[in-house]
Parts: structure tokens; sequence; C-alpha cells
């Protein structure tokens, strides 16, 4: 099993991909480590983290990561932490993932 610091890295990477050339401001950065990163480990669906399942749904994880920064990069101009926190609960509450972080 991937460690949290190994399977973030992924996230971060599939997140700055969807970014596209899109500057990211430092504060949506340190955003999107607060939310994501304690995620990795916190258990949800049938008591289950994303770390225990990312073997299985990594792909789907980091397509809604990609997802977040295009929604992100959308609008044109720096990433803020405002965009990107409404980026990321939009995919978040369209997605169906029992995985994903409480709202």
């Amino acid at each position: 099993m991937a460690s949290q610091n190994a399977l973030m890295m992924q996230a971060v990477v599939a997140f700055a991909q969807g970014c596209g050339g899109a500057q990211i401001e430092g504060a949506a950065y340190e955003w999107f480590q607060d939310r994501y990163f304690p995620w990795v480990v916190t258990r949800k669906a049938g008591g289950t983290t994303p770390q225990e399942v990312w073997d299985d749904h990594g792909k789907e994880f980091l397509g809604k990561f990609r997802l977040i920064g295009e929604r992100a990069a959308a609008g044109g101009g720096t990433i803020t932490q405002d965009t990107l926190r409404t980026s990321a609960l939009s995919v978040e509450q369209d997605s169906e993932c029992p995985w994903c972080p409480d709202i």
C-alpha cells in the first residue's frame, strides 16, 4: 500500500495537470493540502480509507483531481483559494464517491 505522502503527490500532479498553465496562489495549495492530505487516511465507505482502496479506485480519484484543476482554471487568471474551494466542492457534490470528504 502506498504511503499517504505518495498518494498526495499523485493527487497534486493530477490537479496540476488539470490546471494546465494556470498560476496557483500559495493559499490555494495550502487549502488543497489541508483538505486532501487527511482525506487519504479518513475512514468512510464501509469503514475503508481512500488509501486502502487506491489500487482499485485511484484512477477515479485522480480523474476527479484533474477535473478540480480544470474547473478551477476555467475562469482564467490565477487560481485562488476561493476558486479552488468552489471548484473542489462542486466536483465532490457532483460525484457519487462514497470516499469524498464531508462538505
